[in-house]
């Protein structure tokens, strides 16, 4: 009875329950951004074969997607936390007011 207390309790990771929620194999926020911006390239060139630019542009995302499901919220958190550009230039941090 001893040895069953010393052991802890494994329990397997369900690979689903990690995963970000997803439409059509493409996280929500990557669908609705490629939504905007077939829509975008829509209004402006006022031609409606361009609402088709969704086409490549969902299939760059489920590319991204096959290495990594979680690669856009890591491209995102890497996009707040990269200093300025400046950082090279003046050695240090530097912001404009």
């Amino acid at each position: 009875m001893a040895e069953d207390v010393d052991q802890p309790l494994i329990t397997p990771l369900v690979k689903g329950l990690t995963r970000p929620p997803s439409l059509l194999g493409v996280p929500y926020q990557f669908f609705m951004l490629i939504g905007v911006v077939s829509a975008v390239v829509f209004l402006v060139t006022k031609n409606l074969l361009m609402l088709l630019t969704i086409l490549p542009l969902y299939a760059i995302g489920r590319i991204m997607i096959v290495r990594d499901p979680a690669i856009f919220e890591i491209m995102l958190i890497r996009g707040r936390k990269v200093p300025p550009r400046s950082k090279g230039f003046w050695g240090a941090t530097s912001y404009r007011v």
